[in-house]
Formats: C-alpha cells, sequence, structure tokens
C-alpha cells in the first residue's frame, strides 16, 4: 500500500513538472533564401499526429498540451522538411530550404513571370543555388555546363578579361551570335551581365525559341538571358558570405629545360645540313650548370609568374519590409594576378525597392552601381615575349645586372626585349571602370487583374585606362663591361584612354488576366524607346622630363609628340549614336489548365538603317498540352506532370550592323601629298548600302516536359532555327573597283541552318536523413551554310572558311597523312612543295593527280563546341552538403601553332612533346612532331597542326556543414554555413599529343593562363 502511493505521488509530481514546463509554443516560418513568410506550412509534434499550420503571414501557435516530444516537423510542398528541436524555447523562427521547384516554380520570362507548367515556348532556369559559393570572378563563367544548349567558352585573360563567350544553340551567323542580356527589366551589355554579383541573383532564365524570345524582337535571334535580382519581404534579415581562396594556372607552357633545347637546335641545325650551334664543351656547361653567367637554365614562367595568387571576396546584404520591401547589398572583391604587382578591386552596390503606396498603387526601383579596376607598377607585357624567351638566356646576371649574356655570348637583341625587365622597369598601368544601372517602375491596378506599369532607366558606362612607357638606361655587358647602347629605351610615353557609354530606355506596359469559368486569358501591350551614346578618346604623348610624370600635359608640347584618336587602339569608330523605337504585345490562353496557347509579337524601328527600311515585326505563336491533366491520367500515379510543347516564330539581328553602315564611309587623315607635305584629307572608306537589312531567323521547337515518380523531372527540346539575310561583301563588286578590305558594301545574302536538341534530367531521392539530386544535360546541335549569295563557298581566311553543307567557321587546310619515313616514301607519294625530307608532313593527294597543291585542301574539323554537357551531384547528410558540377564538350579541334606547338618559332623555345620526334633512329610515321628543322618548313596550314579540344571538366567541387540550429540560437544566430570549394580542379582531356593548353580555352600563341581555384567561405544570417 505504501508502495502504490509513493509511486501515485511520482506520477502527480512528475506531471505537475511536465506540465509546469510547458509553454505556448509561437513561432514564424521563413523561406531561407528570400526570407519571405510561407503559410500553409504543415506543423507535426514528431511521434504524434498533433497537427497545426502556419497563417498568412507564416506564423504558427501550439497550445499546451500538444507538445510530447521535443522535435517539431515542418512540411510545405516544394521545399525540404525541417526537423527542429524546441529543447526550453518559447518562441522559434525556422526557416526552410527550397526543394527542387520542377515545373511549379513561377519562371521569369520576358515582361513578366509564368508558372512553369504553363510555359508553351523553350525556357530554361538556372538552379541559383549552383552560382553561388564559387570562387568565380564572373556571373558568366557561373552558368558553365548548367543549361543545355548554352555553350560558354572562356578566354584567357588576366584581371578584368574574363568576359568569354556565350552561344546559345550554335552558331546563328558568320559572325557575332552573343545573345540578349536583360536584368531587372533593362538591356544590358554581356560586361554588365559578367559582373553581377551571384549571390544578388534571385532568378535565371534562357530563352531559347521565337515563342518565348520575339517578345525582343530585333535583338533576340541568338536567344535571350533573363536575371531578375533579389527583392526583400518580411522580418528583416541580415546576411553576409565572405571567402579566401588561392589561384594557381590550370595548365603552364611545358617548355624544355636548357639542355635539351641546346640538343634540339643542334640537331635542327643539322638537319638543315649546318654546324652545329654547341660543341661538347658547351653542351657540358649547359647540363652541369656550371656557369650560369654564360649557360643557365632560366624557367621564364616561374621567373616571371607567381605559383599561386590570393582572390577574396565579402558580401553583405540586408533585406525585409512588408509596405515598403528593401534589399541592399554591397560587395568587395579583390584578386590579385599571377604576375606581381597587379591587384584588382571591385566595389558593387545594389539596392532594391518596392513600397506599396496604396491598394492600387506601387513604385520601385533597382539600383546597382559597380567599379573596378587596378593599379600596376609593372609594365604590361605580352606573353608572346615571354613564349619566345628561350632558357639560355639569362635573366640576371650573377652581379645583380639585367642580363646579356644567350648562350654563352652577349646578344643585345636579346638582352632588350628581358620580359622580365620589361616587367619591373618598363613603366606602369592602371584602368577603372564605373558601371551604372538603375531603374524607376511603378504599377497602378486600378482593377483587379489589370496592371499599368511604367519604367524609366539609365544605363552608363566609363572607362579609363593610363599606361606609361619608362625611358630605361641600357644594359651593361656582362662579358665586355660595356653599355649595349641599344637596349636603351630612350623616350618614354603616357597613353591615356576614356571611353563613356550611355543607354536611356523608357517602356510603358499593360496587362491584363481574367477566369472565366475553365477559361484564363492574359493580354499584354507595351511601347518603349531606347536610346544609346558613345565616345571615346585616346592620346598618346611623348617626351615627359622624368618616369614620374602622370599628367598628360606634362609631356613634350611638339606637335609631333602627340597624337589623338577617336578609338581605344582596336580601330574601331569611338563616337556613335543609335536608337530603338518599339511597341509589342502578348496574349496567353489556358482552358481548364490543359490546352495552352500563347502569341506575341514585337515591331522594332532602328536607326542602325536607312529611313523607309527600318522596321519590321517579329511574331511567334505556341500551344502546349499538358496530357497529364487529362482523365485517362489520373490513375498514372508514375506520371505528375505531362506536358507537349510546339512553337514557331521569327525573330530578327541588328547585332552585326553598324550604327551608320547605311551611308558611305569616310576616311579622314593625312591622305594626299602636296607641295611636297601631307595634307588633311577626306577619302571614300566602306560604300554604303540603302537596301541594308537585319539578319532573319525562323524557328521550329518541339518539346516534353515531364516529372515522373515526384522525383524525376525531363526537359527535352528538338529544334530548327534557320538564319537568312546574313550580312556578306557583295560579290558583283568587280576587282577592278580598287576597293580595299572591308570597302565592299554589305549586302543581305547568306544563309545558315541549325538542327539540335537538348535534355536535360534532375532526379532529387532522400534515404531516412540522407538526401541528394543527381542532374545532367545534353545539347547535340548539326550547323551549316546553306546559301551564300549564289556562291558555294567564301574565299578562305587564314584557316578558316565558310563553305554551302558544312558548318560556320569549318578548319580548311592540307590534311596531314603522318609523316614521311624515308626517301622511297617521298618518291612514291604524290610531288609536295619545298622539296620534303624524310621526317617532314605528308599531305594527302585528295584529287589524285599527283600533286600537292591548293586545290587538295579540304575540310578538317571545326572549333566550336557543337555537342556539350553537364553532369551534376548533390547530396546532404544531417549538417552536411556536397555538390559536384562538371562540364564537358566534344567533337571539338584547335589550331595551334607558332610558339603555342612550333619548335623555334620567330626565336621561341621548344616544348617538352617535341622530344617525341621523328628521328633517322625513330622513324615514325605517327610521331608527336615532324623532324626538328630551325625553319618554318613543315608549319604550313594542315591539319597536323590540329588538336583536339574535347574535355571533360569538373566545374566546382564544394562541402559545407551547416552548425545545428540549437547551438546557433544561443547566440541569436538564424544560419551559419561553412564551405571549402574548387573551381576547375581536374579535367580529363581528349588530346594526348600537346598537354599543355587547357581545351576550354586554348590559345594559339603564349597567354595568361586559365586558372583554378581553392577557397574556403562562410554564409552568415542574423
Amino acid at each position: 500500500m505504501i508502495h502504490l502511493r509513493l509511486l501515485l505521488f511520482s506520477v502527480f509530481l512528475t506531471c505537475s513538472i511536465v506540465q509546469a514546463q510547458v509553454k505556448i509554443i509561437t513561432g514564424r516560418v521563413l523561406d531561407k533564401t528570400s526570407n519571405t513568410p510561407i503559410p500553409g506550412v504543415s506543423i507535426v509534434v514528431k511521434g504524434t499526429k498533433t497537427i497545426t499550420q502556419s497563417d498568412a503571414k507564416g506564423n504558427f501557435t501550439i497550445a499546451p498540451g500538444s507538445i510530447q516530444s521535443p522535435v517539431l516537423v515542418f512540411s510545405y510542398v516544394g521545399y525540404d522538411n525541417q526537423e527542429v528541436e524546441i529543447g526550453n524555447r518559447a518562441e522559434v523562427d525556422v526557416y526552410l530550404t527550397e526543394a527542387n521547384k520542377g515545373l511549379n516554380e513561377v519562371v521569369v520570362v520576358g515582361y513578366g513571370t509564368q508558372k512553369k507548367v504553363n510555359l508553351s515556348g523553350a525556357v530554361n532556369t538556372v538552379n541559383t543555388k549552383t552560382l553561388v559559393n564559387r570562387p568565380v570572378t564572373s556571373l558568366t563563367n557561373a552558368l558553365q555546363g548548367v543549361v543545355p544548349g548554352v555553350a560558354i567558352k572562356s578566354s584567357p585573360g588576366d584581371l578584368g578579361s574574363d568576359l568569354g563567350s556565350i552561344n546559345v544553340r550554335g552558331r546563328a551567323n558568320l559572325g557575332s551570335s552573343s545573345p540578349l542580356f536583360v536584368v531587372d527589366g533593362v538591356v544590358v551589355t554581356q560586361g554588365d551581365f559578367a559582373r553581377i554579383n551571384p549571390n544578388d541573383v534571385a532568378a535565371i532564365s534562357v530563352l531559347k525559341d521565337a515563342s518565348a524570345s520575339s517578345i525582343y524582337g530585333a535583338r533576340a535571334a541568338n536567344g535571350v538571358i533573363l536575371v531578375t535580382t533579389k527583392k526583400g519581404n518580411g522580418a528583416p534579415a541580415i546576411s553576409y558570405n565572405a571567402y579566401y581562396g588561392r589561384q594557381s594556372a590550370t595548365y603552364l607552357p611545358d617548355y624544355t629545360n636548357a639542355y635539351n633545347y641546346a640538343i634540339l637546335r643542334n640537331e635542327a641545325e643539322t638537319n638543315l645540313g649546318r654546324t652545329p650551334l654547341y660543341d661538347a664543351t658547351a653542351l657540358q656547361a649547359i647540363q652541369s650548370q656550371s656557369n650560369p653567367d654564360l649557360y643557365p637554365n632560366t624557367d621564364w614562367y616561374a621567373l616571371i609568374l607567381r605559383k599561386s595568387a590570393p582572390m577574396m571576396e565579402h558580401q553583405l546584404s540586408v533585406s525585409g519590409g512588408e509596405k515598403t520591401k528593401y534589399y541592399l547589398s554591397g560587395t568587395y572583391f579583390d584578386q590579385n594576378s599571377l604576375i606581381p604587382g597587379k591587384d584588382l578591386k571591385r566595389y558593387s552596390l545594389r539596392a532594391n525597392t518596392e513600397t506599396q503606396i496604396s491598394d492600387k498603387f506601387k513604385v520601385g526601383s533597382n539600383l546597382s552601381f559597380i567599379r573596378d579596376g587596378y593599379s600596376n607598377d609593372n609594365l604590361e607585357i605580352g606573353f608572346t615575349g615571354i613564349g619566345r624567351s628561350i632558357p639560355l638566356s639569362v635573366a640576371k646576371q650573377s652581379n645583380g645586372e639585367w642580363g646579356s649574356v644567350t648562350a654563352g655570348k652577349e646578344n643585345a637583341t636579346i638582352a632588350g626585349q628581358n620580359p622580365l625587365r620589361l616587367l619591373q622597369d618598363g613603366g606602369r598601368t592602371n584602368y577603372n571602370t564605373n558601371r551604372f544601372i538603375g531603374n524607376l517602375n511603378g504599377t497602378y491596378t486600378p482593377v483587379k487583374g489589370l496592371d499599368i506599369s511604367g519604367l524609366f532607366s539609365y544605363n552608363a558606362y566609363n572607362y579609363f585606362n593610363s599606361s606609361f612607357v619608362n625611358t630605361i638606361d641600357p644594359v651593361t655587358g656582362f662579358i665586355t663591361k660595356k653599355s649595349l647602347g641599344s637596349t636603351a629605351v630612350l623616350t618614354n610615353q603616357l597613353t591615356e584612354a576614356w571611353q563613356s557609354t550611355s543607354n536611356i530606355l523608357s517602356q510603358a506596359t499593360a496587362s491584363y488576366e481574367k477566369n472565366i469559368d475553365k477559361h484564363y486569358f492574359k493580354v499584354l501591350a507595351g511601347a518603349s524607346y531606347e536610346k544609346a551614346q558613345k565616345r571615346t578618346l585616346r592620346i598618346i604623348r611623348k617626351g615627359f622630363p622624368n618616369n614620374d610624370l602622370n599628367a598628360i600635359n606634362a609631356g613634350s608640347t611638339l606637335p609631333a609628340n602627340t597624337t589623338a584618336f577617336n578609338d581605344l587602339g582596336d580601330n574601331v569608330a569611338g563616337v556613335g549614336e543609335s536608337a530603338l523605337a518599339s511597341v509589342f504585345a502578348r496574349v496567353n490562353y489556358a482552358y481548364a489548365d490543359k490546352y495552352l496557347f500563347e502569341a506575341s509579337a514585337r515591331n522594332d524601328a532602328s536607326s542602325r538603317f536607312a529611313p523607309g527600311h527600318r522596321a519590321a515585326w517579329y511574331p511567334s505563336a505556341s500551344v502546349a498540352w499538358r496530357i497529364s491533366q487529362e482523365d485517362f491520367m489520373k490513375n498514372l500515379t508514375a506520371v505528375n506532370e505531362l506536358k507537349l510543347r510546339l512553337s514557331a516564330g521569327k525573330l530578327g539581328n541588328i547585332n552585326n550592323v553598324g550604327n551608320y553602315d547605311f551611308y558611305d564611309g569616310l576616311n579622314v587623315g593625312s591622305t594626299v601629298i602636296l607641295d611636297q607635305s601631307k595634307q588633311d584629307g577626306v577619302t571614300p572608306g566602306k560604300l554604303a548600302n540603302p537596301l541594308l537589312s537585319w539578319e532573319k531567323l525562323t524557328t521550329y521547337n518541339a518539346g516534353l516536359d515531364a516529372t515522373l515518380f515526384k522525383s524525376l523531372t525531363l526537359q527535352l527540346d528538338v529544334f530548327s532555327r534557320i538564319t537568312k539575310d546574313i550580312l556578306l561583301p557583295d560579290p558583283n563588286i568587280p576587282a577592278e573597283a580598287g576597293l580595299g578590305d572591308g570597302e565592299s558594301p554589305s549586302v543581305n545574302l547568306g544563309q545558315v541552318k541549325n538542327n539540335g536538341f537538348e535534355l536535360s534530367l534532375n532526379y532529387n531521392g532522400k534515404i531516412n536523413d540522407f538526401g541528394y539530386s543527381i542532374g545532367g544535360n545534353v545539347s547535340k546541335i548539326w550547323n551549316k551554310v546553306t546559301d551564300l549569295g549564289g556562291a558555294n563557298e567564301t574565299a578562305p581566311s587564314g584557316y578558316y572558311i565558310n563553305r554551302i553543307g558544312q558548318p560556320v567557321g569549318s578548319f580548311y587546310m592540307w590534311q596531314a597523312e603522318g609523316l614521311f619515313v624515308n626517301q622511297a616514301d617521298i618518291n612514291s607519294h604524290a610531288k609536295q612543295a619545298n622539296n620534303p625530307k624524310p621526317g617532314d608532313i605528308r599531305y594527302k593527294d585528295q584529287d589524285g593527280n599527283g600533286v600537292i597543291d591548293g586545290n587538295d585542301r579540304v575540310i578538317n574539323g571545326n572549333d566550336v563546341p557543337y555537342f556539350t554537357y553537364g553532369l551534376n551531384l548533390s547530396a546532404n547528410y544531417k549538417g552536411f552538403d556536397f555538390s559536384v558540377l562538371t562540364q564537358g564538350v566534344s567533337n571539338v579541334k584547335v589550331y595551334l601553332e607558332a610558339e603555342a606547338s612550333q619548335a623555334f618559332f620567330n626565336g621561341a623555345g621548344v616544348k617538352n612533346y617535341v622530344l617525341d620526334r621523328w628521328t633517322v633512329s625513330n622513324p615514325d610515321p605517327n610521331a608527336a612532331y615532324p623532324r626538328v628543322t630551325n625553319d618554318t618548313q613543315n608549319f604550313g596550314m594542315s591539319s597536323f597542326w590540329l588538336f583536339d579540344a574535347s574535355y571533360f571538366r569538373v566545374k566546382a567541387i564544394t562541402l559545407g556543414y551547416t552548425i545545428p540550429q540549437n547551438i546557433l540560437d544561443k547566440a541569436k544566430i538564424k544560419g551559419l554555413r561553412i564551405y571549402a570549394s574548387s573551381n576547375n580542379p581536374f579535367t580529363i582531356r581528349g588530346d594526348k599529343r600537346l598537354k599543355d593548353f587547357d581545351p576550354e580555352a586554348p590559345s594559339a600563341r603564349s597567354a595568361y593562363p586559365s586558372l583554378k581555384t581553392f577557397s574556403v567561405g562562410l554564409n552568415l544570417t542574423l
């Protein structure tokens, strides 16, 4: 009895204590990315059936007595489930992470948004998670491998030169095929787009077919990339993102050491019947390095480039608001060059606001300012000079003087070209750019469904560059101790360049949407006007009293020492103005969410064309059938969404037309000689074509969208794109007209066709606490020229040609059949010029006439990656997350010549792959390199110098850990994640012969290398 009483008392006491600890649990559920409230979130007490939901503002309350477990489970469609341990907390803010949204996501389209399930055009969206937390220098590079059919090619370049090229669905013409970039409703340049901080991006859409793009008309032929930056909402939130990384070269030129260079140089002389340059004594000194002042072993790249260089970024943002929503961010980016002394700094500011003035009127603004640039205490040097420097040239003598000796002898010419000397003593450079993009917008909603909107934007770009070339004292000869006068730089020079561009846009739109039973209608109409201006100036002045002066007016005032230009050194006119007036409309209709229709049209009138020929309409239409909504599909639980799409339309391209191409061009300058002196004058330039028009592109697209098993999403598109009226020089102008290059009028004659398909797949799965995602995309394009104004081909341009039935820009050259083994092999082969010897390249006799001549040149592949693919993997387990992003191209070649592949070119060094050459003792017809010579015997344009540029690259690897929320709550921190990431860490290359070039960004000459990086960082939310 006593035991029973004690037991009952214990139960009563325990219940009292539990009841005393139970409190009302309140909180709010927010989107982790946008910090906006999520209504209707299901909240379950783990281990029970107790359920509640968050209200319209994301708030929730759990009454006393409901908590029988310390863990709450939060779940909502489109978001990952989250378990939260309550502990003793009475108030909890929960941040849900968006899951793969699939077909239910809202997609940004031209002048608005649509649900992806209602899209009937070809639109791809970018998962912004793949863009952030990576040490990339531009938004362009962050997009590689993410979207099918979007080929991005990095361009090797030092600080600030990392724009690369973007191509959507192949080359649509014979020239530039860059897409149109639109940020927050404003058309911007690729440079503006590339400089956007990925952390500021809320959404990216790629519009590919005419149905999606025709609303942008005359500039949309090559696709449209839409960017929406972040906006705030709800409770104030502070986010801080930062990383620190180290950069190093993906590949550096693999030149031989001094001894192998000397051996090969002797062999080259012997092969030409000449006396070897280096005797046994010299070879022994070179090999032993007993006297480096005479016979060094100089590694020029190691002397000039650092092995690694730091980079860092700090980004701070503040967002929130209810009636007035705001997103403010500032970013500091610092990147050091592998060349000492160069340090780029970029400052980015963004302010996005939106204020609900009343129930019917709201206004907003999007402002961004980006400044970047560097001050370089060293002279900008060309990498060609580094590539031509040989290991037997001394960089610095042991007495501290600059090197004057090459291979045991003083050489004033080589000493004067010493790249290390020019780098350190040659001068200085600095540049900066300022980019401002601002827009003001407002929307008036007089009745439900009707939105009347206006937008005004101003986009300004300013560029300044200053480069000073020093006077340099002559080098003192190490052997003779005499001054080598020709090594001096006697005249200093300051070059300063300015560029200013501006673009003004005013735009008005009205849209109305209405649901009537099962019918949905939406109509959009609008008009816009844009005006762009550009002005450039470059001044060169010489003869400054000393090297420390930086003011342009401090130089010599003699007329011969000052020159002014209206370009930046690229021979492109520096003054320009253009305008574009447009009207556009779009109609959407849906019946029962099953049958979808969209039609749009735009009329653009451009000042780039002559009066009477300035305007054109660009129409498109598309239909879609959501098969999964049909009654006969309801019982197929494996198919969650299935939609077929068809579209067709026309687009234009005015981007390859100059501002004044319909006028006769004039050349101004010193063009005649009168009274034995040059006189200023004006001469005819490029002839005009007043009937000049834009390129016209017709597209057809068939697509399939699907979601299967609630986890697998699929998007397949098959397309055809036909570009007509491509600009070509007028073929009817006779040679007797005496027109020079570029002076013949442009005529709309050419035609190019692209057929292809794109496929993207993504699968999301979860096994207990382990979640994972596997995604991939692939694109294949068949490109060919179909019309050249009646001609079969254009004249070859270097090693390229455009020919009917072949891809744009095909390689055109002799086809190599390996190497001649011996003299008998030469005697039995077709006759080749230049009296070939055993070990020389053997060319195929294509026409069988026994002579190798120009008629034996054939198409030998292409340098455009028409087959691209990407693969991304991600996984998370409790607080850990891991992701891998890969990208690759196939069936693409690159022509590498000069210092990039050919031994002793213009006195350059030799790469190690040449060691696998043809020799008398190794007469291999398939050797990696022909017999070594010190001339251009084998340097003719042939497929021997084509290398495989196919590759598979791991673009990014990231490992992160999110600190548990119960730990962070003690410090009142909403989220903290730390991570390590690497960009371009690993590449599988297609070419096995020459292994020292980056296949993604191959350079035909020596160039600043592409980079790989490793970084550590954190994401903090307060």
